[in-house]
């Protein structure tokens, strides 16, 4: 694979601007025949410490896999159905916060809010995660500790619902849904969720470089520096994303993690299947870039060229696609938000011949 490999450094040495301090990529294949990775730039803008292609970062909203995956579990255990009320399995104050999150119209929606609304983004929730007033809190006291509480008292604080649950376009991208769902998460298995992570999915899966931060110990290799344009972001706590982004990661466990839901280690056939299917609806289609397709539960859908690809993206452009026809995996980060991880998306297949073919147009 040393061609390969050559290949994968080539194209990530490429993303390297003013902007972009490091960045790494991953691919291997569901069947375990090949892997590969490449890593340029810097751990941090102020290191001198070269990148290594094994080195963790924050995953970001890649988190809401790992957290769909659990409830796709409970579903499949009989605690709970995708299309319960998901009031009915919070604790007093998750309740009062989902009422006064969703209340449109001035009409109370928030016992109407299901769980698939919230894993599909379609419970018409303010996203807490996109507020100027969060952003602020952040610049100011940027080592604060959160409360997954806190976060949904923002959100109703900062902003107002955009539809009622399942009504106006259907989605509305949404943090504030998916630490709804870790509270729901908590509340059924009664335990934390970091714990129901590590005992339902690191420790059997063997992901021993990935935790939840702020609310487990830094453990694997060193934790590589994302940035927001020229921030150094590693100043924030990693607590003020927690069930929607909160996990670190290698682009190696995220391999496994891929590998380990896709050929049925986690979840049977059928509930893989719910997670997969998709609906393409928009609250901005601006927002989304060429090629993408729609969300299912916890997982989008996007097309490059004639292949479909699964998985998420991460804030920090971290990249989780899994193209299930031939089995290859996609891991990785720039570990910059403020640049689209696309263009480094579309050099990685086209580096490994999952381009668009001569004469066809790329998505």
């Amino acid at each position: 694979m040393t061609s390969l490999s050559n290949s994968l450094n080539a194209v990530v040495t490429q993303q390297l601007s003013d902007e972009v301090v490091n960045c790494l990529v991953r691919v291997e294949w569901l069947d375990g025949r090949d892997s590969a990775s490449g890593a340029a730039g810097r751990s941090a803008a102020d290191s001198p410490r070269a990148l290594s292609a094994d080195d963790s970062f924050r995953i970001a909203s890649v988190t809401k896999t790992f957290t769909a995956t659990l409830i796709m579990q409970l579903v499949e255990e009989g605690h709970l159905r995708l299309d319960d009320a998901a009031i009915e399995f919070l604790d007093v104050q998750a309740r009062s916060c989902l009422r006064a999150l969703q209340n449109f119209g001035g009409e109370p929606h928030g016992g109407e809010v299901t769980i698939r609304q919230l894993l599909t983004h379609a419970a018409g929730l303010f996203d807490y995660a996109s507020a100027p007033e969060f952003f602020a809190e952040l610049a100011e006291e940027p080592g604060r500790r959160w409360s997954p509480l806190e976060l949904l008292e923002g959100a109703i604080a900062w902003g107002a619902p955009h539809f009622e649950p399942g009504g106006g376009y259907g989605y509305s991208y949404s943090d504030t849904g998916y630490v709804l769902l870790g509270l729901v998460i908590e509340n059924i298995l009664r335990q934390e969720l970091h714990v129901a992570y590590r005992e339902r999915i690191l420790n059997p899966v063997g992901l021993h470089e990935t935790y939840l931060e702020g609310y487990e110990e830094h453990r694997g290799p060193v934790l590589s520096h994302a940035y927001q344009g020229a921030f150094d972001v590693m100043a924030i706590s990693g607590t003020a994303d927690w069930a929607g982004g909160g996990l670190v990661s290698t682009a190696r466990d995220l391999a496994s993690f891929a590998r380990a839901l896709f050929v049925g280690d986690l979840l049977s056939p059928e509930a893989l299947l719910s997670m997969l299917r998709w609906d393409f609806r928009a609250l901005d289609p601006l927002r989304h870039t060429p090629g993408y397709l729609g969300y299912g539960l916890g997982v989008e859908a996007r097309k490059y060229g004639s292949h479909l690809w699964r998985g998420h993206r991460g804030h920090w452009g971290v990249l989780f696609h899994v193209e299930p026809v031939s089995g290859l995996i996609l891991t990785g980060t720039i570990n910059q938000a403020s640049v689209h991880p696309d263009a480094f998306f579309h050099a990685t297949l086209d580096s490994l011949g999952y381009g668009p073919l001569v004469g066809e147009v790329g998505s």
